[in-house]
């Protein structure tokens, strides 16, 4: 079962620093325009602890392998001095922390989604505490494992989801909220670049230990994160090795499946260097198994509206919108059958997983269609959640393809996870991402 545990957090102190000017989107969304914009906000953003420095401030007769390493060692001395310097404070009592977010969804909804920042200690996916829904690719691992071994902290959570069939934990997370967030202690307040508001609240004592006795009982699911999760495994085997144990422990962001403000939304899909027939070619091969519905309107603007539409069929899981840049023309497409999903039986997907939208375009659609494949997709797909920045990035004569799908849903992802399958790489867009710079986690004792 799932171990989970109150810490002493390291929090800015928000006397020195407006806590709009030092939090920061997570690493994985940010462009490298964004990291300037953030870096030039304030000299203590979280993104100069997050994202180091690689480029443009070493000398350039240092090797790349060097500068490299030196990034990471500045990384991890600015992280240092900001505690000398009383920037960031620890808590001086374990806790945990309650994060509420107050948000527009893309699709135009206001929610609010309660959660709990705490600690977990780390089990091997094989032990069946933590689930993984996603495969990963490799790259990002490298990055985020340098600067664990670097700043031996824990820079943002990585986003568990659990059951909470019998919504105890909900009840009491509820009850603590009401009292955290009304109570005389004030919550920390940040907006993200969205204009979504994220509140915390930190609990202690025996409110805060009730609350980690009832998540322990639980499986967990990584919804957002599993690179990182992946990486602090990693390296709690490295330190195992030398005998220490410090980096047992991730500090993670916990959110009930039940929660009426947890929404998926989709990521859709741009192939680039990768040649596909004409439209008329691949519309014809589609049309064995697919419905094709020709659209009015073949410019951007009118297929964007389009793809608006694709929830609002009685299955959206059979459901995606194609747009072909060299064309200028998109359509919609609809699953006949499922059956014809059958030979993915055949291939060792199960029942849940071979029916998902995401299995379905990568395989009856890139792969059967146009013969892409599921396996070498890394750098030949760039995933966008937002239909309006696809079609501008489709416009710009890089891409071959626009496909959009709609959301995974919850029950899906639980399915696929718990019957020990993975869906492909961005399949879930969890919505409104996690902000870095809240709570920092110094891996160690408390």
């Amino acid at each position: 079962m799932a171990e989970i545990a109150a810490f002493r957090g390291s929090r800015y102190d928000g006397a020195r620093v407006a806590i709009d000017d030092v939090v920061s989107p997570p690493y994985d969304v940010l462009g490298d325009d964004d990291v300037r914009a953030l870096r030039a906000r304030s000299p203590y953003n979280a993104v100069r602890v997050d994202v180091p420095e690689t480029m443009g401030s070493v000398d350039p007769s240092v090797s790349p392998l060097e500068a490299e390493d030196d990034a990471y060692a500045r990384t991890a001395a600015a992280f240092g001095r900001w505690h000398n310097e009383g920037i960031l404070v620890r808590d001086g009592t374990p806790s945990i922390y309650l994060l509420e977010h107050a948000y527009r969804g893309p699709d135009g909804f206001e929610r609010l989604r309660q959660s709990a920042v705490a600690r977990l200690r780390l089990t091997d996916f094989s032990e069946g505490v933590v689930l993984p829904h996603e495969k990963t690719h490799a790259g990002p691992k490298v990055d985020r494992l340098n600067l664990l071994r670097a700043t031996r902290a824990g820079m943002s959570q990585v986003f568990m989801l659990y059951p909470d069939d019998d919504g105890a934990v909900t009840a009491a997370m509820a009850a603590a909220a009401d009292a955290a967030f009304g109570g005389p202690a004030a919550a920390q307040v940040a907006h993200d670049r969205d204009g979504n508001t994220h509140r915390l609240a930190r609990l202690s004592g025996v409110t805060a230990a009730h609350l980690c006795d009832l998540l322990r009982g639980q499986t967990l699911i990584i919804a957002d994160g599993h690179h990182r999760y992946e990486t602090a495994v990693h390296y709690r085997d490295e330190r195992r090795a030398v005998g220490d144990s410090s980096a047992d422990w991730l500090m993670v962001y916990l959110c009930s499946m039940n929660d009426p403000g947890l929404m998926v939304f989709p990521t859709h899909r741009l192939l680039k260097g990768v040649e596909i027939p004409p439209m008329d070619v691949v519309l014809e091969r589609l049309r064995q198994h697919f419905t094709v519905f020709p659209e009015e309107g073949s410019d951007a603007a009118s297929c964007q509206t389009l793809t608006t539409h694709l929830h609002t069929f009685a299955e959206p899981g059979k459901v995606f919108g194609l747009y072909f840049p060299r064309e200028a023309a998109c359509c919609t497409i609809e699953l006949r059958d499922l059956s014809s999903a059958g030979h993915l039986l055949d291939e060792g997907f199960s029942p849940v997983s071979a029916r998902l939208a995401v299995t379905v375009l990568h395989h009856l659609i890139f792969r059967d269609v146009l013969g892409i494949d599921p396996s070498a997709t890394e750098g030949h797909i760039d995933y966008v959640t937002s239909a309006a920045e696809a079609f501008r990035r489709l416009s710009g004569g890089d891409y071959t393809l626009g496909a959009f799908i709609n959301a995974t849903q919850i029950s899906e992802v639980r399915a696929v996870a718990e019957r020990g399958e993975t869906m492909p790489q961005k399949s879930t867009y969890f919505y409104p991402k996690l902000l870095t710079g809240l709570v920092f986690d110094v891996l160690g004792d408390g």
